[in-house]
């Protein structure tokens, strides 16, 4: 069998993150020269872990809490079988033993070399680099099974439970390009309070439920994390759903709409095709919230993208901004319509800040929106700011009340 070393990782699929990683460990215990030991716990021999995977997380987070206390290394593969290293000591050496004799106490069948594989760095190398190929051609016949299923039928497998990888991201996008995501858009009306205190909405939020579509199409994924993936993730969103609209404009044409979009998408020829969809005369019903997130990755590349869409005639709001923002970034020096300031109730004390009050005072107060205004507070804080525009479901509800009630 082949030893990978450490230039071959490139050659490792990029979703193997795992065994990437204890590959490296491993090299870097060759290194020092140091003895270690490495324990080898076989999850995957345990039928009741195989058949339970409530059973297998919970013995994971036993070896983690494990690691943590004896200070050792902890290593989990793609398959849920683990690793555990210590730098060897009379102390350590007990300890594989016990931890798999508690583990494993329950399990009827075979003796405990079925479960627990030992390793005594740095002379037990070559057989512990053998012992990492096993895992990676492990990932490799599960990933090759799981290519051949549908998008669909891989983001329900258990290859898809976690945090996101560049495989679960490109399933994912496969499946994008199979439904139709018209199904899974959510509109939220945006009111503006007239002078007698009447709510009146002027526009509403157009957006694909991304949690609709978590619940439903990969329930096992963790979407955050890792961020890039997460914003890659988003962006692909965007291009399907410009897609959709450009194709069935008749979802949106004629109605006053925010859309969420990212500021490379308004950059590219998807845009183009979008824009030409939709009757020059109809352009201004239709604004486009930029995430702030855009604008402080690339400052110069959020404003060309601000000039395209007025130059095509939509509107443009900076969208998430939080409070505490507005006292160190003069926002009113943007060219946008709108700037949307999240007032959700664990944001809501910013806005008791002198300073944040008055970084807000300097924004037009018909360029802000309160956005995801859940809490009295907040609704209190902008109408004495003079703001008039909000979004939420405090608002949903006061708009929709009916007088004396």
């Amino acid at each position: 069998m082949r030893t990978w070393e450490i230039q071959d990782t490139n050659a490792i699929p990029s979703d193997l993150v795992r065994e990437q990683d204890f590959i490296l460990h491993v090299r870097r215990m060759q290194r020092q020269g140091a003895p270690y030991l490495v324990a080898n716990f076989v999850l995957n021999a345990s039928p009741a872990m195989t058949k339970n995977r409530t059973i297998l997380e919970g013995v994971q987070q036993q070896l983690t809490e494990f690691a943590k206390v004896t200070q050792g290394i902890y290593a989990e593969m793609s398959n849920g079988d683990v690793f555990v290293s210590w730098e060897e000591s009379a102390t350590t050496q007990p300890l594989p033993q016990k931890i798999a004799s508690a583990i494993f106490a329950d399990t009827k069948g075979g003796d405990m070399a079925k479960f627990l594989l030992l390793y005594h760095m740095p002379k037990d190398y070559t057989p512990l680099r053998e012992r990492t190929n096993h895992y990676i051609e492990v990932a490799r016949s599960a990933a090759t099974l799981i290519d051949e299923a549908s998008a669909a039928q891989a983001l329900k497998s258990e290859a898809a439970r976690g945090a996101l990888t560049p495989w679960s991201v490109d399933q994912i996008g496969k499946l994008l390009g199979e439904i139709d995501l018209r199904r899974y858009g959510r509109t939220q009306p945006m009111y503006r309070q007239d002078a007698d205190g009447q709510w009146k909405a002027f526009c509403e939020e157009y957006f694909i439920s991304f949690e609709d579509l978590r619940r439903e199409r990969f329930p096992k994924l963790d979407l955050i994390t890792p961020e890039h993936l997460f914003l890659a993730l988003c962006e692909m969103l965007d291009q399907r759903l410009l897609t959709i609209l450009t194709e069935h404009r008749e979802t949106i044409t004629g109605r006053a709409v925010h859309l969420n979009l990212s500021v490379r998408t308004i950059m590219s020829g998807l845009f183009v095709q979008f824009a030409r969809s939709i009757p020059h005369d109809k352009r201004g019903l239709i604004g486009f919230e930029l995430h702030r997130g855009d604008l402080f990755q690339d400052f110069t590349l959020t404003l060309s993208a601000i000039d395209v869409l007025h130059r095509e005639g939509f509107k443009v709001a900076i969208d998430s901004v939080t409070p505490d923002m507005v006292d160190y970034i003069n926002l009113a020096a943007f060219p946008v319509d709108y700037i949307k300031v999240n007032v959700s109730k664990d944001r809501a004390d910013q806005l008791d800040n002198p300073a944040v009050r008055g970084g807000l005072a300097r924004i037009p107060a018909e360029k802000l929106i309160f956005f995801r205004c859940d809490n009295e507070s907040a609704l209190a804080a902008g109408q004495a700011l003079g703001v008039r525009q909000f979004q939420g479901w405090l608002i949903d509800d006061v708009a929709q009340a009916k007088p004396g009630s």
